[in-house]
């Protein structure tokens, strides 16, 4: 049996969907996002990579692992994130791979879930306030404070995403691995095919070489959050719920149809 390979954040990790927590309160991959649907329909093994609060670093990184690991690859099927969140390795563990984001500069973890996260039941409310309270406490905070306050966001977001993008495709292009890139955020379709005043000459050349084919935008050319929010379908705390997780499949099946990318 083939095997399709899903890189992702959250989205394709399938927080919140009707399957992602068990009986005993526990989280796993879920089976309902877009891709894993895609798999069922096309009798693919589904190899999940994707976690919560990934970078678009830890997207790459993980794919590229798990494609040196597995065989019989069909599909590499890949939503790129906010281009916002870095990834830094502060040990020499795997588990020492930490994702930052403008949510560990929070000073109050338990004020700042209670007014973000409006519609939050007590286990994702109390579940986000110990992850940022951990975070303070290994000063993983302190770090995305001084990172945060010196980094030129605009232009590092931009390298840094288009970089990975970038590398991951080459790297399935020299493998003759298939594969398709869609985006979590509309912005993304932004940093690729909109000009800015801050980029150079780096940026342009990674821009150059981005194989516009095998990046699928949802209608109007939004990102998975803004095409789910449009359409109005349900959501979670932050997530689009199952439903739109079959439409999405729908969408990403017939454009894989179209470029002919079907295992």
């Amino acid at each position: 049996m083939g095997k399709l390979i899903a890189g992702g954040d959250s989205f394709i990790y399938g927080s919140e969907l009707s399957d992602c927590v068990d009986e005993n309160g526990s989280e796993h991959i879920s089976k309902l996002t877009f891709p894993a649907l895609i798999a069922k329909e096309q009798g693919l093994e589904y190899v999940c990579t994707a976690m919560p609060g990934y970078s678009n670093t830890a997207i790459r990184r993980n794919v590229m692992n798990a494609c040196e690991t597995h065989t019989n690859i069909g599909l590499v099927l890949v939503q790129w994130t906010f281009s916002s969140r870095f990834e830094f390795r502060f040990g020499n563990s795997y588990a020492d791979w930490k994702q930052l984001g403008s949510w560990l500069t929070i000073d109050d973890p338990k004020e700042h879930i209670d007014k973000t996260f409006l519609n939050a039941n007590d286990i994702v409310r109390d579940k986000h306030i110990k992850f940022l309270e951990y975070q303070k406490k290994l000063g993983i905070s302190d770090f995305a404070k001084i990172f945060y306050k010196h980094i030129k966001l605009n232009y590092w977001e931009s390298y840094t995403s288009l970089s990975e993008l970038v590398m991951l495709q080459q790297y399935l292009t020299l493998k003759q691995i298939p594969y398709l890139f869609t985006v979590a955020d509309s912005d993304f379709y932004n940093m690729i095919h909109k000009t800015y005043d801050f980029e150079d000459q780096s940026i342009k050349t990674l821009k150059n070489q981005i194989d516009n084919k095998y990046i699928m935008y949802y209608p109007s050319n939004l990102g998975f959050l803004q095409w789910a929010m449009e359409n109005k379908f349900p959501f979670g705390t932050t997530h689009p719920l199952d439903e739109a997780h079959i439409e999405a499949a729908y969408i990403v099946y017939e454009y894989l149809r179209y470029i002919g990318r079907l295992p």
